[in-house]
């Protein structure tokens, strides 16, 4: 279903487009439908460059649902009159949506590069090419790129850098090898430069990180540099074996790192005011329920953390981040690391949350 018509293309930009057909498509098929799982299988029709660089090297592929199915709409040269680089745009539909079906609610719309390499096709980022002329500075182990109109603050940098060789230091960790880090007006834009565009539109609230890549999105520009929860998840990735819980890990980066633009302290806050406005929600109840805000799992599993660094300092916190796969291997290390039955430590996470109110 392309928008471009033959008669605007050379006899070569013609066969390209034909070649880059198929080979979007083969890739596309290699996946089985598992795009975010497989977006670091290794595949050769992805530029070596990159596959080098990123071991999560489909930096969009990553945020396709599972099963989502492809509606090509353009493959066009990205410089008119010249063949040389493509634009694939797709959109993605809902699992079991017809590519023909118009009324096919779209999921999101992704857009990658074709280039030659060795005398073939392949595909490319977009995050390179969209951010090819954004200002960047570096300070310590981090590479700063910024969307224009933002301004660099390099007293957050500076802090930012001081904070991962801090963090490496106290969890005994070689210093992380050094990180890309934008910072954008938008979690939109964040997305945007990955060749991601969402039906729904989030605005300046939040961030994310590719730990494998070392890079880390911030779509906070009121906190800029600074994102220290996101810098957390890659400084730490070494430490995640097995199958830890999301308490355990985003737990401990909302400790060190505070979420939604507030520290920790700001976090239990907005935690406290959750549970008197539900008194029934129970520690089991965030570890049990899929229905409890994402905020509340964070911020729960920060007030573990400042037990477990208060009881047992920073080797109970690295035993918390191995902790699960399941509840019950979660509540096992806690009965473990804190010294006491379950009961007794649902009883003392609530003392903990109302001790750490005043502060």
């Amino acid at each position: 279903m392309l928008s471009l018509t033959p008669d605007t293309l050379t006899d070569s930009g013609r066969q390209a487009q034909h070649e880059i057909s198929e080979m979007w498509a083969l890739y596309l098929a290699s996946k089985g439908g598992a795009f975010s799982a497989n977006a670091g299988t290794p595949s050769a029709l992805w530029l070596a460059s990159e596959r080098a660089r990123w071991p999560m090297y489909d930096l969009a592929g990553f945020y396709l649902p599972d099963g989502s199915v492809p509606r090509v709409l353009r493959i066009a040269p990205t410089t008119p009159g010249i063949d040389q680089r493509y634009e694939i745009v797709t959109q993605f539909l809902a699992a079991g949506s017809h590519p023909s079906d118009s009324a096919s609610a779209i999921i999101v719309t992704m857009t990658v590069y074709a280039v030659h390499e060795n005398g073939r096709w392949v595909l490319e980022n977009a995050l390179p090419r969209k951010t090819s002329g954004w200002p960047r500075a570096s300070v310590g182990q981090i590479n700063f790129f910024h969307e224009p109109g933002l301004v660099f603050d390099p007293a957050k940098a500076r802090r930012a850098a001081a904070f991962i060789d801090s963090l490496a230091s106290a969890f005994d960790l070689s210093r992380p090898a050094p990180l890309d880090y934008y910072v954008t007006s938008s979690v939109d834009e964040a997305l945007n430069i990955l060749g991601l565009q969402f039906p729904v539109k989030y605005g300046p609230n939040g961030a994310f990180s590719k730990p494998v890549n070392h890079q880390v999105f911030n779509g906070m520009p009121t906190i800029g540099e600074e994102h220290r929860h996101e810098l957390a998840h890659v400084v730490m990735a070494p430490l995640l074996v097995g199958s830890p819980t999301i308490l355990a890990t985003e737990g401990v980066a909302t400790w060190l790192g505070g979420i939604e633009g507030v520290d920790f302290r700001g976090s239990v806050r907005h935690l406290a005011g959750y549970l008197a406005a539900h008194p029934k929600i129970t520690l089991d109840s965030i570890l049990e329920s899929g229905s409890i805000p994402q905020f509340v799992k964070y911020s729960g599993g920060a007030v573990l953390s400042e037990m477990l660094a208060e009881s047992g300092g920073t080797p109970a916190l690295k035993e918390f981040l191995t902790a699960g796969p399941g509840t019950a291997e979660l509540r096992a290390a806690l009965v473990h690391l804190l010294h006491q039955p379950w009961a007794a430590i649902m009883s003392a996470w609530r003392t903990s949350i109302d001790r750490l109110l005043p502060t």
